[in-house]
């Protein structure tokens, strides 16, 4: 399929044609790729990657894939590549039930895994290590994902919080100051409220990062950061198993990089909050 991205391919040195004609050509999974994966399958280098980004006027690589992806689905085009997550039937036996249900979360983990940017996952490593306080934030489902990763975060030694409610959260976001960090969590990207916060929190300098599966959402464009993973629901009256493990798994990779980085203050602290709870169960 050929991408209107490009105008004029003339100025364009070799290897940023090399990676035109890949994109043109793979464009429905190139979407889901990093940097680093288009390099590879291109190769050329990273840094070419970028400057091809910069050359066509993104200011970097998410950009351009986030443009390039509303670009695939403005022309109609039918990605058979999607894998649809198969129904679970009330009339499936337990043995069929069992095995869809670990079909499904495992094909979550493996599409999100293809999705991972690793220069990215150290980049908010960094960034959380250094914060003077995160603020996770989510509505609904995504709310409970976020409360736990407050949870895990501070039990090695961050400083952070976790706001579901609303008006608390934007009032949050307008006393955040540059050297904070609000982490959001959102399917769809599109929840009004948390996309309100998140540009307040933008106007104050605060580093944005978000974990949504919509790259084309608002969300996704306010964000600095942003970590994609593959929708794929258990199609039954219950919760969507598969975006919570996706969502889980970003949550945790994340937290035991950041204990990678920062081990000596990450051990001592979640040994004092383990001592603290022991103390409540002694009283019990």
């Amino acid at each position: 399929m050929k991408s209107s991205l490009v105008k004029d391919r003339s100025e364009l040195t070799k290897a940023e044609n090399k990676i035109c004609d890949y994109i043109e050509e793979y464009m429905n999974s190139s979407i889901y790729m990093t940097v680093t994966e288009i390099a590879n399958n291109c190769g050329v280098g990273e840094a070419t990657v970028t400057r091809f980004c910069r050359k066509l006027g993104f200011r970097s690589f998410l950009e351009f894939k986030m443009t390039m992806a509303q670009e695939f689905k403005n022309s109609g085009y039918d990605n058979e590549d999607i894998i649809e997550s198969e129904v679970v039937s009330e009339n499936d036996s337990l043995g069929e039930f069992v095995k869809k249900f670990y079909e499904i979360n495992v094909n979550s983990l493996e599409e999100t895994l293809k999705k991972i940017d690793y220069s990215m996952i150290e980049e908010i490593s960094d960034i959380l290590v250094k914060a003077k306080r995160i603020s996770f934030t989510g509505v609904g489902h995504s709310g409970i994902i976020a409360e736990d990763a407050y949870y895990k975060f501070m039990k090695i030694g961050l400083i952070c919080n976790c706001y579901r409610d609303s008006h608390t959260l934007v009032m949050m976001a307008s006393l955040m100051k540059e050297g904070d960090v609000l982490f959001i969590i959102s399917n769809s990207g599109n929840t009004e409220e948390i996309n309100i916060a998140a540009e307040i929190a933008r106007e104050n300098n605060v580093k944005v990062i978000s974990i949504t599966e919509n790259l084309l959402s608002k969300l996704a464009r306010v964000s600095d950061y942003v970590l994609n993973y593959t929708d794929q629901e258990i199609k039954i009256d219950m919760e969507s198993f598969g975006i919570r493990i996706s969502q889980n798994f970003l949550i945790d990779l994340i937290c035991t990089n950041v204990i990678r980085k920062n081990k000596e203050i990450a051990v001592v602290s979640k040994s004092k909050t383990e001592k603290a709870i022991e103390k409540l169960n002694i009283k019990r």
